[in-house]
């Protein structure tokens, strides 16, 4: 079975388009891209009618995105909830991880 197209779930970005274009010409193949996945904002309204508790039940965060941080602490700073030292953080890439040096002290 030869692939003919590939669909990558996010917007082409300016320094991923040669590496997928380099791609897409060795193999002969096209690359379509689609945002599928869009971070918004709840309000702390909406967040307490969902029923999750931050601080007691998780004890790590898991970041997809530097709006995933900003929504993240901006909900936590709107809810007075304030999160522990001990609070784990994982990321996805290595820019996002340095993105949250920017709420939380390195240790």
């Amino acid at each position: 079975m030869k692939i003919k197209k590939i669909l990558v779930s996010q917007p082409q970005g300016a320094e991923a388009r040669k590496y997928y274009e380099e791609t897409a010409q060795k193999h002969n193949v096209q690359i379509d891209f689609k945002q599928f996945i869009r971070v918004e904002s709840l309000t702390p309204k909406d967040f307490r009618a969902q029923r999750v508790s931050i601080i007691p039940d998780h004890t790590a965060v898991i970041f997809t995105s530097r709006h995933a941080i900003d929504h993240f602490f901006q909900l936590c700073q709107e809810m007075r909830v304030t999160i522990p030292e001990t609070m784990k953080y994982f990321c996805i890439t290595e820019t996002v991880s340095l993105y949250i040096q920017k709420y939380v002290q390195y240790r």
